[in-house]
């Protein structure tokens, strides 16, 4: 009965002290700390980011929208015919030309260039008033463009200011 006691001592009891002392557990030699007067090397993913910050005075830009500097080439002169909005008394529709994309919004996923003359659709239309400056041809502004549902159809102006 001893010689069975003393045999699970040696079978479970002392590899079990073995492991918790860390017996055959080789520590390499401990490496130095970077000397203070070198910068350490980042790996973060926010060097590969090309897109420009927004300066402190801009506004960040909202989903599902791009602001972009446009040149309003021309007003369209068609009013709608049916209802009795903004848009029945003064023309919404513009051509406009896209001079800058400062960015997008997430979830925006139509592609603009500097250069692409699109159409622009200005849902209070394009005559002043509300606070709201009036558009015409030769302006430019810098707006907040909504994506359009189809490809063709003319992108949405939310808000815009006349560029300096």
């Amino acid at each position: 009965m001893r010689d069975a006691c003393i045999q699970k001592y040696f079978r479970f009891v002392l590899p079990t002290i073995l492991l918790l002392t860390g017996f055959g557990c080789k520590r390499g030699p401990e490496s130095a700390p970077p000397p203070q007067n070198e910068m350490p090397v980042s790996t973060s993913k926010l060097k590969n980011i090309h897109e420009k910050l927004p300066l402190p005075d801009q506004k960040p830009i909202p989903p599902g929208r791009a602001r972009v500097v446009l040149e309003v080439v021309k007003v369209l002169p068609e009013l709608e015919p049916t209802g009795n909005g903004p848009c029945s008394e003064a023309p919404c529709k513009t051509e406009v030309k896209i001079t800058r994309v400062m960015g997008y919004g997430s979830g925006f996923n139509q592609a603009l260039s500097e250069g692409q003359q699109v159409q622009a659709y200005f849902p209070m239309s394009v005559k002043a008033g509300g606070g709201r400056p009036g558009v015409t041809a030769g302006k430019k502004i810098t707006a907040d463009l909504q994506n359009s549902l189809n490809e063709h159809d003319a992108l949405v102006i939310h808000s815009y200011t006349l560029f300096d």
